[in-house]
């Protein structure tokens, strides 16, 4: 007769944490992603970064477009939906608003993983016209209009200037994710780098003084 051993043999993470699974995959997905970019990324590989089979990757998620979609919404429109949910109940200034939500985006568009997603986008999604158009729909237009319904608010309470918010809302996503880009890639380069306080510092002063309504200056 063999004896048992007293020990325990881990079963594999997706038997251990079925629950997890699909943080799991999504986390996995994001990693992959980012460093072999839309076109390079196999799903086999995803599977095997999450610790799952790539059968139970395809019980979450038929494709790699669908896995790519809900990394996107699970990582970056949850943000976003956050955003709405503070602006929705934001009872002081328009100012303050506005640095609220500028620091959370630059916080979320300096993570290194964010930082390698925002290059694929640049770099890949026009070969891929309709996640394109769902990146487009999903993340830059509801960033715009969050950002454009602040603005107007600012404007109508009279702290900012009526012809800054058109520009101002396409304009502060893309200081911001090119503020942190130049932070994550070449902040180590530069022998007058500037700290992520300073970058983010720099990038509200920039947008306040844009948009803030201040009388015009004698000439």
């Amino acid at each position: 007769m063999v004896a048992r051993s007293s020990v325990s043999v881990p079963g594999p993470r997706w038997q251990r944490r079925p629950e997890a699974r699909p943080d799991e995959i999504l986390d996995a997905a994001q990693r992959v992603f980012g460093e072999s970019g839309f076109a390079g990324t196999r799903l086999d590989v995803v599977a095997r970064e999450a610790g799952v089979s790539k059968g139970t990757l395809y019980l979450y998620f038929d494709s790699k477009e669908a896995l790519f979609r809900e990394m996107i919404r699970a990582r970056v429109v949850s943000g976003l939906a956050d955003g709405e949910e503070v602006a929705a109940r934001h009872q002081g200034t328009s100012s303050d608003l506005l640095i609220q939500l500028v620091t959370c985006m630059y916080g979320t568009m300096r993570q290194p993983s964010m930082v390698k997603i925002s290059r694929l986008v640049h770099a890949e999604l026009r070969n891929f016209p309709e996640l394109a158009q769902f990146y487009y729909d999903e993340v830059i237009l509801r960033s715009r209009r969050l950002l454009q319904e602040v603005l107007d608010s600012g404007v109508a309470s009279g702290e900012f200037r009526r012809s800054a918010p058109a520009f101002a809302a396409r304009g502060i996503p893309a200081m911001l994710v090119n503020t942190a880009q130049h932070q994550c890639l070449f902040g180590g380069l530069d022998p007058e780098a500037l700290t992520d306080e300073q970058a983010l510092a720099g990038v509200l002063d920039l947008c306040l003084n844009g948009v803030l309504d201040r009388p015009a200056a004698p000439r």
